[in-house]
């Protein structure tokens, strides 16, 4: 998946899981499946809201590769572009902007089952986020959301939410009530500490469970780690270009 930047500069692309990927990385996510399925079995924790505190932190890459991993391990997956001001999974999945998406069921324009994306070659099921509309967490706040939220719950094994950064806007802290856990990604080098330290205490603020944390693009080898099996959850995520395929007959609630 990748994204052309204007004026001739390279492409972003985007490295998912998948069998070119490299060892460590794929690991590291299962890893995290591990972890995410022990609290389900005795929590059920279905809806899992990923955010962050600043841009480029790389959360709507964890978003996409956390629904790429539960889905291949058998389990029926959602990924929701909960984005309302931006849409980025979108652009990563290569999907026209235009697509009807949550905007579009809020407005009861279409079903959700209408706006629901699956793909020929990715096993999770997309809820693109639509038009962008022009007041996010107002909409967020409607009751139309929370019953979108509901039948993805009851359809689906897990809901994964990608979501703004957290300590820039309150949308993520809007839909937490919609959340069983949070998980909060930050990246070295880009997450400032107090931009962490904000983005915890607005989702507890909030009474949102923390779930944990996902260090991401975390340099093993630079930290003196030389062990084969020392992972971090990403460390490249510009190499590959998979893009992937929507096709018809998407199903859903």
């Amino acid at each position: 998946m990748a994204k052309a930047k204007k004026g001739g500069k390279s492409h972003r692309k985007l490295l998912m899981v998948g069998p070119d990927a490299p060892f460590q990385f794929v690991e590291a996510y299962k890893s995290l499946r591990t972890n995410l399925e022990f609290l389900s079995a005795s929590s059920g924790c279905k809806v899992i809201l990923i955010t962050s505190s600043v841009p480029e932190e790389g959360k709507s890459n964890v978003a996409i590769n956390l629904a790429t991993t539960m889905a291949a391990g058998g389990k029926k997956v959602v990924l929701v572009d909960g984005d309302l001001r931006k849409g980025s999974l979108s652009r990563y999945l290569h999907l026209n902007r235009n697509r009807p998406g949550i905007s579009n069921v809020v407005a009861n324009q279409c079903t959700l089952t209408d706006a629901l994306v699956r793909f020929k070659n990715v096993q999770f099921t997309l809820l693109p986020v639509g038009p962008l509309p022009p007041n996010p967490s107002e909409m967020l706040a409607t009751p139309a959301v929370e019953a979108l939220f509901k039948g993805l719950r009851e359809y689906y094994d897990y809901v994964i939410v990608d979501t703004p950064p957290v300590s820039v806007v309150t949308d993520a802290a809007v839909m937490c009530r919609f959340a069983d856990g949070a998980i909060l990604v930050v990246r070295p080098g880009v997450t400032p500490t107090q931009g962490a330290q904000l983005s915890k205490k607005n989702l507890e603020a909030v009474h949102a469970h923390i779930l944990g944390v996902v260090l991401n693009g975390y340099d093993a080898k630079r930290a003196g780690h030389k062990d084969g099996y020392y992972y971090s959850y990403s460390y490249d995520y510009y190499k590959h270009d998979d893009s992937a395929q929507a096709e018809d007959g998407e199903e859903g609630p």
